[in-house]
């Protein structure tokens, strides 16, 4: 394998990681704030559910790892 190639796998899962791990944190802080009846919670909630929504689609678009699979 050449060394470019296992940096961009390198690079595949670090930032796939990154990304699930702050859609985890998001997902977690979201749901105390929805049973909230608060508009301030509200407000945040769905600045939250937005940028939640950014996340996913980035993971979309980063696509399948490069990593060669077997079978």
């Amino acid at each position: 394998m050449k060394m470019g190639r296992e940096r961009d796998i390198l690079r595949w899962d670090i930032h796939a990681t990154l990304l699930r791990e702050r859609i985890a944190h998001l997902e977690a802080t979201i749901a105390p704030l929805r049973d909230a009846a608060s508009v301030e919670a509200s407000d945040q909630a769905s600045r939250m559910e937005h940028e939640l929504a950014h996340l996913r689609h980035c993971l979309a678009t980063l696509g399948p790892s490069p990593r060669a699979k077997m079978g």
